[in-house]
């Protein structure tokens, strides 16, 4: 097995997507050749940067050193997490193990990551990672991607491409990037190519898991990926391309919006200055969606360890409808194989957005006058949502073959076997799906 490959990320697609695509024109028609794997079990938080690192890495967050699609702040500058918030583990240099596209380069073979989470600095090959400049600072755009991106990737698509996007929002970020992907195809038909493409992701966020918003999002998925197959037809490399095509989480609609933090100020872990902005802290919580991480100022310090897990219980008896379940540092790498800059973990009930503020009231219900998040999201435990398919065909893929459960973390072992590279210390399984 020594084709090429193409992996294409559609962010947030669900395995219940899969009737309404299969339905469609270019789906309907790639069905025939596909092995599908209609479940795969993500790993927690089920958040795309950790998810993705665990893609390309075969391991858990605890070993791979992604655990929140943003670095955790007291007052970020821009705390919208799921959208375009800012500071995100944007930089290869946080993952702390070798990478599928490491595995390729030691073979060298060629390599071409557009929008793939956490390669920025990766100046290798034909990079254009997902990043962004701040909010509605257009202006930034040329030095941050010309520092995150390899130098032929920035000098080729920068001017032609990104520089016409405006950063006022993530609009613009859902449609650059398929462009700059089906170019690479035809012009440089590299080994690999990664491609991460966020579209449906931002339709759930916000119109909700299911409608004509979404159906309509599908749609312009399947012409999408039909278009990347007439990519590799056109570079004559389609007979010997493998695909797979797969998501990388679900998401649950947002039933309440739960400001722990307001209760952490009530409490005493937040002190805030004269305009309600904190000032100082023993512990507050950094929102991963449907779960929480609560970061302490002096995590060593067992006394405010203490303090911070008695609030945390009595929080949760007050409030049993949003708190399922309080981890310890200890727990989550136990039972979650999570780890990282925190010293609890809290998931929420289903349908439990952990806010953001420090002031109000602390519980919101949707279609209250003061709700002021989106429709839906994830970071929620594996053990709820429904799952992401992946779908692969191509010269090395055995047809018609289904396989119901299959973990995320078998992504990379997959993927290394299918690409006859070597990956080390991977803790999932080749799936049954090659010939």
């Amino acid at each position: 097995m020594d084709n090429k490959l193409v992996v294409l990320s559609l962010d947030a697609l669900q395995s219940n997507d899969l009737d309404f695509l299969f339905r469609l024109p270019n789906f309907s028609k790639l069905k025939e050749k596909m092995a599908i794997v209609k479940n795969l079990e993500e790993i927690y938080p089920t958040l795309t940067y950790p998810i993705h690192t665990t893609m390309v890495t075969g391991v858990t967050p605890d070993k791979h050193g992604i655990f929140h699609n943003q670095k955790s702040d007291i007052s970020p500058e821009d705390h919208d997490w799921s959208l375009m918030g800012s500071n995100w583990y944007w930089y290869k240099e946080n993952i702390k193990v070798k990478t599928l596209v490491d595995a390729f380069y030691e073979k060298n073979k060629t390599v071409a990551t557009v929008c793939w989470p956490v390669t920025a600095g990766d100046k290798r090959g034909i990079n254009i990672p997902e990043i962004w400049p701040k909010r509605s600072h257009n202006h930034l755009a040329e030095s941050v991607f010309k520092k995150a991106s390899s130098d032929i990737a920035f000098e080729r698509y920068f001017d032609t491409y990104i520089s016409k996007f405006d950063w006022q929002n993530n609009e613009d970020l859902v449609r650059f990037t398929p462009e700059i992907a089906l170019d690479i195809l035809k012009t440089d038909k590299p080994d690999l190519l990664l491609c991460h493409i966020i579209w449906l992701d931002h339709i759930r966020h916000t119109y909700g898991v299911e409608g004509e918003e979404v159906k309509d999002c599908l749609r312009q998925l399947d012409v999408l990926v039909g278009r990347f197959v007439d990519s590799t037809k056109q570079a004559g490399t389609y007979e010997n391309t493998n695909f797979i095509i797969l998501g990388d989480h679900g998401q649950i609609n947002i039933e309440r919006i739960f400001d722990l933090n307001i209760l952490f100020v009530q409490n005493g872990l937040i002190q805030l200055d004269e305009n309600k902005n904190p000032k100082d802290y023993i512990a507050y919580g950094f929102s991963a969606g449907f779960s929480t991480q609560i970061v302490l100022k002096n995590p060593n310090n067992q006394e405010d360890i203490e303090k911070v897990y008695k609030v945390l219980n009595k929080i949760k008896e007050e409030y049993p409808n949003c708190i399922e379940k309080i981890y310890t540092k200890e727990q989550a790498l136990k039972e979650e194989n999570l780890e990282g800059s925190f010293s609890f973990v809290i998931e929420g009930t289903e349908g439990t957005y952990f806010g953001i503020k420090y002031e109000g009231n602390p519980l919101i219900q949707k279609g209250q006058p003061e709700y002021y998040i989106y429709s839906a999201t994830h970071g929620h435990s594996v053990k709820k949502g429904i799952k992401p398919p992946l779908l692969a065909f191509g010269p090395d893929i055995n047809e018609h073959t289904i396989i119901e459960k299959a973990k995320m973390l078998d992504v990379c072992p997959t993927l290394a076997k299918l690409s006859n590279v070597k990956m080390d210390n991977l803790m999932g399984n080749v799936l049954n799906i090659l010939k």
